[in-house]
């Protein structure tokens, strides 16, 4: 039988003759890598967004209208009203945090058990680590990179634990980056 640990160990097994197994447990020392960082990417927009986005939308409500869906037309003109009203909003700062436990994005903390790789994405102008999760309804999790975080530390230390593998940021997300949310 085997008793948790707080701390992680590394379990080495060694097959020696007369015995079964023997587990050698050996404290990994602990790190902890911090940083503040922007929520997402704030854009100023002009009047001119406002009111190319405003047309579009009430022209796919009155389409909808048109063929006979009012409810897909009151949808949409809810949704741009949130919108509009939410990309005014400045971003938070998350905190963010990667320790021997998991990785800390704001409140909530992704344990290392939950997640499957790492990608460090430094092509685009605001950097972001990349995570694939087991979860299947949130498969990828992006967390903004500071300016002030080590790179060659972070990615040793995420090594240990995960595998890096290269993901590529969501097509739904590429969209609309480039339309400009």
């Amino acid at each position: 039988m085997r008793a948790e640990y707080k701390s992680i160990s590394i379990i080495l097994e060694y097959l020696r003759e007369g015995y079964d197994t023997i587990l050698v447990f050996m404290p990994q020392p602990s790190f902890k890598i911090e940083w503040d960082a922007h929520e997402y990417e704030h854009k100023e927009r002009s009047p001119d967004w406002f009111w190319a986005v405003g047309i579009i939308s009430v022209s796919v409500a009155i389409a909808s209208v048109i063929f006979g869906n009012i409810i897909f037309g009151i949808l949409v003109l809810i949704s741009v009203s949130a919108l509009s009203l939410f990309i005014n909003r400045p971003p938070d700062t998350l905190h963010v945090v990667i320790d021997e436990k998991g990785v800390a994005r704001g409140k909530v903390r992704y344990p290392y058990q939950t997640l499957q790789s790492f990608w460090i994405d430094t092509e685009h102008p605001h950097k972001k680590i990349i995570l694939r999760s087991e979860k299947l309804l949130m498969p990828l999790i992006i967390v903004p990179l500071g300016d002030e975080v080590d790179m060659e530390q972070l990615h040793e230390n995420l090594s240990r634990f995960l595998s890096e593998e290269f993901h590529s940021l969501p097509f739904v997300e590429k969209i609309l980056e480039y339309l400009g949310f």
